[in-house]
């Protein structure tokens, strides 16, 4: 529980009306009752704030006197929300001790006030560090390191030689270091396996989704720099790196060798080319296929169309210049006509 006053410094926003008021959970604006604080998204919650039941409501400058309502003012609303609702139900980590059943192989390091629960196996010479909570059937392999106050959920796989930074989220299903996938047909078409001897790393304070596959390099490491955020069914092909804060939503799938910036924004089901480098900041909409650099701060969008009707239209395209000169004459021509000039 935090009083209003609490709150707003809590979050970083000036505060209207009671200072003691009482404010317990967050809730959405619809479902809002007494001791709630909710959040007035746009305009038109703006406008409905009188009728909403909360207790506290945050918005965006400028203020708004009511007799009946509290409010939380804040430059940045939903990020404003966001840390409420951090304040209001993040629960204190709390170790639940080592399961009767896990299994660990020999060499292995592990830290203090760990939560490991059952079926849970780690390899040789894996080392853990504090308040590591690895959820049932998690399996880490050989020489791994995972970091301080790192949560893994139910049957994660992780790979030989991984490194996982601290505060690291990794959900249910993901896959971290399997092979690249690499293959060279032989003299007669065989496909002979190139082998990937590099790692996965993760730094700090990233989220993997759930179902996510990420692949160990070749030779160099996959990496994913620090506050790197992935949604679910996720691919990152080998020694792909991710720049700083960049977030990732569901079902795109990142070519080997992609390097993508910090702080970009790639959409649902984006697809990259190999060796191909997004700009820090760039944005790639949804569904768009990335087949070659893009340019920092560039928004980059394009959607699948009929394969037989978008051949057609790369024909086009390609005459669009000599298109273009022939409308010029046509229209010179049209003009001589109107002036009763052309033969």
């Amino acid at each position: 529980m935090h009083t209003l006053a609490e709150l707003a410094q809590h979050i970083g926003a000036d505060w209207l009306g009671d200072a003691e008021a009482e404010i317990h959970r967050a809730q959405a604006f619809d479902a809002a009752m007494v001791g709630d604080v909710t959040l007035a998204a746009d305009a038109a919650y703006r406008a409905r704030v009188q009728d909403c039941a909360a207790t506290a409501i945050i918005i965006a400058p400028p203020a708004i006197e009511s007799a009946t309502v509290n409010f939380l003012i804040a430059k940045h609303p939903k990020l404003a929300f966001a840390r409420a609702i951090q304040a209001l139900h993040h629960q204190p980590y709390q170790a639940t001790g080592i399961s009767g059943d896990f299994i660990q192989n020999k060499d292995c390091v592990l830290g203090n006030e760990l939560s490991i629960h059952p079926r849970v196996t780690l390899g040789n010479e894996v080392v853990l560090g504090n308040r590591v909570t690895l959820h049932p059937g998690v399996v880490i392999g050989d020489r791994c390191r995972i970091g301080d106050d790192t949560i893994v959920y139910a049957n994660v796989t992780i790979y030989e030689d991984c490194e996982i930074g601290n505060r690291v989220i990794i959900h249910a299903g993901a896959v971290i270091g399997a092979a690249g996938f690499g293959f060279v047909p032989d003299e007669v078409g065989t496909q002979v396996k190139v082998l990937q001897l590099g790692r996965v790393i993760i730094e700090d304070d990233c989220e993997i989704g759930a179902n996510c596959a990420i692949d160990r390099g070749g030779f160099t490491d996959t990496v994913l720099r620090r506050g790197v955020k992935l949604d679910n069914l996720i691919q990152v092909g080998h020694n792909s790196l991710i720049g700083e804060n960049t977030v990732i939503a569901a079902l795109t799938g990142l070519s080997g060798g992609t390097t993508v910036g910090r702080n970009c924004t790639l959409a649902g089901q984006v697809g990259t080319h190999q060796h191909i480098t997004i700009g820090d900041r760039a944005m790639i909409l949804g569904q768009a296929g990335v087949t070659k650099n893009i340019a920092a701060d560039t928004v980059i969008g394009g959607m699948a169309q009929d394969y037989r009707a978008w051949r057609r239209s790369q024909v086009l395209f390609a005459r669009l210049p000599e298109l273009q000169e022939r409308l010029k004459r046509v229209e010179k021509k049209l003009a001589l006509i109107a002036d009763g000039k052309s033969d």
